[in-house]
Order: structure tokens, then sequence, then C-alpha cells
């Protein structure tokens, strides 16, 4: 074979090869999550949804300590509350199954 004919033939396995490799022919694009961001007295907060956790970063913007209150679903019947007191000026986060159902101060 000619270089042409050579380069011709490589170009036309090229597809036949990113599919072996991907398995598929065309990959659809990642979804990103969905982020939520947000204020609540003291507090700027935000988090990403989980599978099946979901963590919560919150920073108290005060000049005194404040309680920030997080509400979780972790089921249709349970529900749980995390309440930490928070320094002035820090940052923190918490973790926790379910989804975040609210967050206040």
């Amino acid at each position: 074979m000619n270089r042409v004919t050579k380069a011709v033939a490589a170009l036309a396995v090229l597809p036949a090869i990113a599919f072996a490799v991907t398995g598929t022919a065309s990959a659809a694009p990642a979804q990103p999550a969905s982020k939520h961001t947000g204020t609540a007295g003291c507090f700027n907060w935000s988090w990403a949804d989980g599978t099946s956790t979901t963590t919560v970063y919150y920073h108290n913007t005060c000049n005194h300590s404040e309680q920030i209150h997080i509400w979780w679903q972790v089921s249709s019947t349970v529900e749980r509350l995390h309440a930490p007191t928070v320094a002035a000026g820090a940052k923190g986060h918490v973790k926790e199954d379910g989804k975040v159902k609210s967050i206040d101060d």
C-alpha cells in the first residue's frame, strides 16, 4: 500500500476503536448535580444533591456565635435536625443520610 492508502485505512478504523474503548458511539454529557445556595440569618450555606447522603457547607458571617438549624428528610416518616453552634466567622459542614428539607437560624 502507498502512504495515502495507509493513511485513509488508518482513519477509517478510528471510529471503530473509539467505539470499542468507550462502549458507545457517542457518550452523553455528564449531568451536573443540582447545587443549592442561600442565606439564613448569619449563615451562607450550600449543598449539592447527593444520591444517598448530602453534605451542607456553611459559614457564619456574623461577629458572634450563632446556631444554624438544618432539617433532613431521611425517609417518608423520619426527619432529623442538626443544630451546631458556630463561632463568629467560622465555617463548617454537616453530612447526613437523606436530603435537606430546610435551613434556618
